[in-house]
Formats: C-alpha cells, structure tokens, sequence
C-alpha cells in the first residue's frame, strides 16, 4: 500500500510539474523538448505524461504544431476556485485606490503550495512600468516582495520547509538562496513589510504586506512595484502604509462574509 502511495504522489507531482513547465511558456506554448528540460524528465516519459493530460483535457496541443497549451479544463477549475475564495473580487476597490494614490503597479498574490500566485494586477499609469508579473505568474514563495510578505507570515516550521522544497528552483534566481531567503524572512517580520530591492529585475524595486483574516490565517498580500527612483525610504514608508491601510480593508471584508 505505502509504495502504491509513493507511486500516486509521484504521478501527481509529475503531471503539476508539466502543467506549470507549460503554464510558464505564456501564450506562445511549450515545446516537448523545453518541458522536459524544465521538469527533468525524459523525453520519452514527458511525451507520455504531456498526452495523458491532454486526453484528460487538461492540455491542449496544436494540431499542426508541436507546441502544448493549458486547456479549457483548467480555465473553468480555475474559475470555479475563484469564485469560491472570491478574493480578487473583494480586493479590486483596493487595487485601484492603491493605484490612484501611487500610480504605479498594484499586485495582489495568493499562496499556492510552495508558491505565490498572482491573482490580480492594476497597471499603474506613470509612465515607466514595472509589468513584472503577469496574472496567472508563479514564483517560488520568498522570490519577490508580495510572495516575500506571504511567506515571512508562515510560522518558522513552514518557513524551513517552503525553502527547502523550492531550494532546487532557487538557482533561476540567482539573487536568490535558501540563506538569502532566510535573511530576507527575519527582516520582513522585524520592519513590518517586504522589500525587493531589485533582486528579480534590475532597476525595480517592490514593497509587500500581508492580508491577515481571522485567526490570523494569511489570505493572500498586496505589493507596490516601481522604478527605484521612485522607491525613495519617505515615499516606500507612505506606500506601506497605504498598503497596510488596504490590507485591513480587504481583511475585515472577507470576515464580514
């Protein structure tokens, strides 16, 4: 029975491994070849799996191409999750007032496994952009300033474990390491908010909170992003707490419900 279990979780974890290897190539699609080098796997052993879930609807691949997509199956599991945590929706008043007041980037992410998951995103209208993430972007939990709010509110056994589960993925980000992170998390919770001091791209900074709900349970975290020009300490300190400010409001909206 345990190795019948070993087996099962294998599977499971193979197929969310291709489904994000192919989730990460965007609109353009994957290639056979780029998912296995993603995910490690054979060629032979990826082809398999990448036809399984596309049988199951899961993936969709060109008929006169070689290149994978994210099925329609998933849209609609997606979309059903969504409206049973309803949290972009919730949060949208917030995003836009955040973006009003600072004209730059508002981010809203969620955890997802060892993840931060983008979930919304308000375009900022000053001029230079910091389109770092897109919505549906996965980066490994502590790789950003919203995904470093998420994780620093872990407790410290969670914390040790996210960072060693993702310690493989860190070498994507080089600015990035299991005792990076570990810094990164200690000095979050002491100033109170997360800052990403252009660790992912150059030029770019990030600031992040967390958006508590009862029992402290962590819903999901809000972030500002901008050029480092406009992420002088005054102005990072007012954006914070604008930020805490919307935290506490999308908070007591999703206890109200």
């Amino acid at each position: 029975m345990e190795s019948n279990n070993s087996a099962g979780h294998q599977g499971i974890d193979r197929a969310l491994a291709l489904l994000r290897a192919v989730a990460a190539e965007g609109r353009g699609g994957a290639r056979l070849g780029d998912v296995a080098a993603q995910t490690g796997l054979s060629r032979s052993t990826t082809h398999r799996l990448l036809t399984h879930l596309v049988q199951a609807g899961l993936l969709e691949q060109d008929s006169d191409g070689p290149h994978y997509h994210l099925g329609f199956d998933l849209y609609d599991l997606g979309r059903r999750a969504a409206e049973r945590h309803g949290l972009p929706g919730i949060a949208r008043a917030s995003l836009v007032r955040l973006e009003e007041r600072s004209e730059d980037t508002v981010y809203l992410g969620i955890r997802s496994g060892d993840d931060a998951l983008c979930t919304a995103r308000q375009e900022g209208r000053y001029p230079i952009k910091t389109l770092t993430l897109a919505v549906g972007d996965r980066r490994p939990l502590g790789v950003g300033a919203g995904s470093l709010a998420l994780l620093a509110a872990l407790s410290d056994a969670e914390v040790e474990r996210a960072i060693l589960a993702n310690t493989s993925r860190l070498s994507t980000y080089p600015s990035f390491s299991p005792d990076r992170l570990h810094e990164l998390v200690q000095r979050t919770r002491t100033d109170g908010y997360a800052t990403n001091p252009g660790m992912v791209l150059p030029g770019m900074m990030a600031v992040g909170v967390p958006i508590h709900t009862r029992g402290d349970r962590v819903a999901g975290a809000l972030s500002i992003a901008a050029i480092e020009g406009r992420m002088q300490p005054d102005r990072r300190l007012e954006l914070v707490t604008w930020l805490h400010e919307e935290a506490a409001a999308i908070s007591a909206r999703l206890d109200s419900r």
